[in-house]
């Protein structure tokens, strides 16, 4: 069994850390009894609210794990099945699957980059269409050849 995260995963909790670091230091500087009590307060407060929301985003990242087994993939939240996007996690198994595609989408360059499209037709008629963008070209590549060679 192997585990992919995204790669904003690790960036996300190194944001999280860094404000829990700034609180930290703003509760030693508080305690110190500086003359200036404004900038523990403002280290506090910038540092906390910062931190929730890197820690909550750390979190929701946490949950987009791909999971590939030696019989199925577990694709995050977000996949299409039948044009449709759900919003729990999809289970594939690999003998389930008929073909496999890849359609090229060239992104904006503003708030898209170019990825693919990776659609998996199963024997039953459904099709699951998912992005493996996130988890790095390496990685990407990795799935997706190892989806391919695993079809009978």
């Amino acid at each position: 069994m192997k585990r992919y995260t995204s790669r904003a995963t690790k960036l996300l909790a190194i944001a999280a850390l860094i404000c829990g670091a700034v609180v930290l230091i703003g509760i030693i500087l508080a305690f110190a009894g500086i003359e200036n009590i404004e900038l523990p307060i403002c280290l506090i407060l910038m540092g906390g609210l910062l931190g929730i929301i890197f820690f909550s985003c750390f979190l929701a990242e946490k949950s987009r794990t791909l999971i590939m087994d030696t019989d199925r993939v577990i694709f995050p939240r977000g996949a299409e099945i039948n044009g449709k996007i759900v919003f729990q996690k999809t289970v594939v198994r690999i003998c389930d699957i008929g073909s496999v595609e890849s359609k090229f989408h060239k992104g904006d360059k503003l708030i898209s980059d170019d990825c693919f499209f990776y659609t998996l037709r199963l024997k039953d008629g459904t099709s699951v269409t998912v992005t493996l963008y996130a988890y790095g070209k390496e990685a990407e590549k990795e799935i997706w050849e190892t989806i391919q060679s695993s079809i009978v």
